[in-house]
């Protein structure tokens, strides 16, 4: 029987003891509650029970098919309130963003499941897509790796939630790809510095327009839209650390994708324009 309203260390042990358990044979209340337990603490500061145990028991439930899909709407409208995916937003390094981070997960793989059963509505996933965009919009803690704390990684777990959202079946429209993107390009140019493989994640996000049938003229364009914003930073600010900070994040992630897409399409024009822009940007700042 699982424990009621349980404290942290007693839903790490309930945990634990779940992973060599069939999941599957707990009673419908337990399971309720259980789940119940792990939406208060999915933002808590313990890596062990956040990361290694929380969200993995999560997507062991999603997987088994334990929910209905009244249980996965109501999971998916609470993560996406002021309380979990906008918890204390205007917060900056800040134990916070750890509610924010691993809700924006746990919406994830609601998306990927909904992907095979089919239970959202259209207006139920444009509903999860606008509030996807507005949080990467304005989420400012963009911390990867917090000591102690284990992943904050917001910017790579809201990476993961727009490529759920651009691999949805139900995500065709130019409008709504194009919204992906700028998405992405804003993550670009956040007040940060990304170490944590952000690029990497960043790219699956492209990858999964690009599989949508996303065209490579307008991902042309949207390439030289970046390069051109990083250009009038340059002429604003000239050689400061707010350039240079910016120009890292777009060279790494142009890099990055210029290999990616090399490994699934070869050469293509996009790669050759990447190329260009990288080689005009090496010779203006260094030639």
């Amino acid at each position: 029987m699982v424990t009621r309203k349980v404290s942290n260390m007693n839903l790490k042990l309930q945990l634990k003891q779940l992973k060599s358990r069939n999941i599957g044979t707990l009673v419908e209340a337990d399971l309720k509650y259980l789940i119940q337990n792990m939406l208060d603490n999915i933002g808590s500061v313990d890596p062990v029970l956040r990361d290694n145990l929380i969200y993995p028991t999560f997507i062991r439930i999603f997987n088994e098919n334990l929910l209905t899909f009244e249980q996965y709407w109501s999971i998916l409208e609470i993560r996406l309130d002021e309380n979990h995916l906008f918890y204390k937003i205007d917060e900056l390094n800040t134990d916070s963003v750890f509610t924010r981070s691993f809700s924006s997960l746990v919406i994830t793989g609601i998306l990927i499941k909904d992907s095979e059963l089919n239970f959202l509505t259209l207006q139920n996933l444009e509903c999860v897509m606008n509030r996807a965009i507005i949080y990467m919009n304005v989420e400012l803690d963009t911390r990867g790796y917090v000591e102690k704390k284990g992943w904050a990684h917001s910017i790579a777990h809201g990476a993961d939630l727009l490529a759920s959202l651009a691999s949805h079946p139900k995500i065709i429209e130019e409008l709504q790809f194009s919204k992906i993107l700028q998405t992405v390009q804003q993550c670009l140019f956040k007040d940060a510095t990304y170490i944590d493989d952000e690029d990497e994640r960043l790219i699956f996000v492209i990858e999964a327009l690009l599989e949508k049938g996303q065209s490579e003229k307008e991902l042309e364009q949207w390439v030289l839209q970046i390069f051109n914003s990083l250009d009038l930073i340059f002429e604003k600010e000239g050689y400061s650390n707010k350039f240079f900070q910016t120009k890292f994040n777009v060279a790494n992630f142009i890099k990055t994708f210029y290999f990616r897409i090399g490994f699934n399409y070869g050469e293509c024009r996009i790669r050759e324009l990447m190329a260009e822009k990288l080689k005009d940007l090496h010779h203006r700042l260094y030639a």
